[in-house]
């Protein structure tokens, strides 16, 4: 996962050096005269930025926000615009020091509050009125840029601390109050210690388990040598119920924000050259299933009774059931238009009983139920590259996307239908 984050800084730059260079006010909006090149779908309207936006949610009112992700001396700035005019409203980069990149698991949006990580530094503004929250650092320990949404409104973040020791804490998403949750010591003294991945399940009582994977790496006769630990932490009695080494299976548990549901936890692993889709049992930590994936995984989606796994680059979607791990359905999409697809950014999105993703030139929508391809044509604008993401306006049937330069308002494809 660290290669495909440089990968995509790469691309992403690359893509700069080769547009066309041009400074435009944040706030002008490109009357909607619908241009050839928008090959399928209706345009409502285009916002001009001063660099590739990312993060694209909603608020409460529609209101779409979205960042400018890189280039500015200021930090990432996160803009919203009205949903039906493409007006900008306000804009927000209330640092402690200039913080850029906060793409993949480094925010969460929850009731209209977006909290962002940034190692040891956190932040949280409110997403109607652009306003600071609360803002902490935690000086003391080696953070990750990664955060992860428990039950509750809880916001989860792992630390390094002192004398080898891995610390987890916790803080409702409106309080920006750190509490310790867990702290984990090994025999062995690594000399690197981070979670790949937070989420909580419950065990057969019912109890709430928080179940983390953790990557520590040592020196091992020059050779660097990682194991793959992951626990399950016990929230009602404050106590480790199971802790379980993996490291002959698994190589390496992947950053993701894995996956709950009833029971068990799903994430990505790799062990050499082959990639892993696993369903951990919450209660005692066992492997319930396990999978071989085509790619490195780069998210994950859970519908009804399956869950379906992303991977980098062009392979086929598959469905598999979250008991058994049997397979549902697999889209190859053999006699599709293939050369744009591509999904490297894990920028999936589950709307309805469909998957959205955005494909540089092409959207694509996959109906989750049987995993046919709903659509998949050229939306880009000339020159343009769709990135990271898309969020949709239900009530309106309005499509947000961020064209490289632009952010653009379409009308959601007449092949969607709920």
């Amino acid at each position: 996962m660290k290669n495909l984050k440089m990968c995509k800084f790469n691309l992403i730059f690359i893509s700069l050096l080769i547009s066309v260079s041009c400074k435009i006010k944040d706030n002008h909006i490109t009357p909607a005269n619908n241009p050839t090149s928008f090959l399928t779908l209706d345009t409502l309207w285009t916002q001009t930025t001063n660099d590739f936006s990312c993060n694209p949610e909603m608020n409460s009112q529609m209101d779409v926000l979205m960042s400018q992700e890189f280039s500015s001396v200021e930090g990432e700035k996160f803009s919203l615009f009205d949903p039906l005019t493409g007006k900008l409203k306000w804009q927000w980069q209330d640092y402690f020091v200039p913080e850029l990149e906060f793409s993949d698991n480094c925010h969460i949006a929850y009731h209209d509050i977006m909290v962002l990580c940034a190692r040891n530094r956190t932040y949280a503004f409110n997403m109607l009125t652009g306003k600071t929250i609360w803002r902490h650092s935690m000086d003391s320990m080696i953070g990750e840029p990664q955060i992860f949404l428990g039950k509750n409104g809880y916001i989860y973040h792992g630390f390094g601390a002192a004398n080898h020791t891995y610390k987890i804490f916790r803080t409702k998403y409106n309080e920006g109050k750190w509490e310790l949750v867990s702290s984990y010591k090994d025999t062995m003294e690594y000399d690197r210690m981070y979670t790949t991945g937070i989420a909580i399940s419950e065990n057969e009582k019912g109890e709430d388990i928080m179940v983390n994977t953790l990557y520590l790496a040592y020196m091992k006769n020059s050779k660097y040598t990682v194991n793959s630990i992951i626990c399950g932490y016990n929230l009602s009695s404050n106590k480790f119920e199971w802790i379980k080494d993996y490291t002959k299976n698994y190589a390496e548990f992947n950053d993701c924000k894995i996956q709950s549901l009833g029971g068990f936890v799903y994430g990505f692993a790799t062990y050499g050259q082959v990639r892993h889709l696993y369903a951990i049992n919450a209660n005692d930590g066992s492997i319930s299933w396990d999978r071989v994936i085509p790619d490195l995984g780069v998210s994950l989606h859970i519908y009804n009774n399956s869950i379906i796994p992303i991977c980098i680059g062009f392979h086929p979607v598959t469905s598999f059931d979250v008991k058994t791990g049997n397979i549902i359905w697999n889209q190859d999409f053999v006699g599709q238009i293939t050369e744009d697809i591509n999904f490297e950014f894990g920028d999936a999105k589950v709307f309805k009983h469909y998957l959205i993703s955005t494909e540089c030139d092409y959207l694509l929508v996959l109906d989750l139920d049987n995993g046919s391809v709903v659509y998949n044509k050229s939306v880009s604008i000339d020159q343009g590259c769709l990135q990271n993401g898309v969020v949709v306006n239900e009530e309106k049937r309005l499509l947000y996307v961020q064209d490289r330069y632009k952010v653009v308002c379409y009308k959601l494809p007449d092949e969607i239908k709920y």
